[in-house]
């Protein structure tokens, strides 16, 4: 399944099929997301998050399936004069790099082995950011399936002890999404 799953993702980016530019609900969050430290971008695809927390000053680490996805994120930093490092996991056979992290994101990829993982990579004070496509887009769509689809409040109730900074669930356009932004206490 890697395999396949890796090659389909190569094509998508190789046709230019993958979202640009920075989530831009995130710009209200300016003051609750770190400018310092280290950040994973779990799933990150060509990079929108990746470039977004490499401009906050961040030392970024994305991961994903696709070499040419990782490519295109690489690109899209150099073009900014960023850097960020890339590695090629398989995400459902391969370990996260080691934290701990001052910032996650993870955007349209569920795992829910995973996300655990990520909270637990989390750095005293860290955030965690996500967001995530709902059951409820079974409504309007037939993909993604169900398999990658978060229950309503599922996202919410695997924060755990986090102190949740923001959430929301609701219709954005034809996608039915939940936004997290979440924070493991200091002490």
């Amino acid at each position: 399944m890697a395999d396949a799953d890796r090659e389909k993702w190569d094509e998508r980016y190789r046709t230019g099929q993958h979202p640009g530019g920075e989530p831009s609900w995130l710009r209200s969050f300016d003051e609750e997301l770190p400018r310092t430290g280290k950040a994973l971008d779990v799933a990150a695809g060509s990079g929108r998050m990746s470039v977004f927390m490499a401009r906050r000053g961040l030392e970024v680490t994305a991961v994903d399936i696709s070499p040419v996805g990782l490519a295109l994120a690489r690109e899209a930093a150099a073009d900014e004069g960023l850097r960020i490092r890339t590695q090629a996991l398989d995400l459902e056979r391969e370990p996260l790099p080691a934290g701990p992290f001052d910032l996650v994101a993870c955007f349209h990829y569920r795992q829910r082995a995973l996300f655990p993982v990520i909270l637990a990579q989390l750095e005293p004070g860290g955030t965690v950011v996500a967001e995530l496509p709902t059951l409820r887009n079974l409504e309007r769509q037939m993909r993604p399936s169900k398999r990658w689809l978060a229950e309503a409040n599922e996202l919410l109730r695997d924060c755990g002890s986090l102190e949740v900074v923001y959430y929301r669930e609701g219709w954005l356009g034809e996608r039915h999404l939940a936004r997290l932004i979440a924070r493991r206490p200091k002490a």
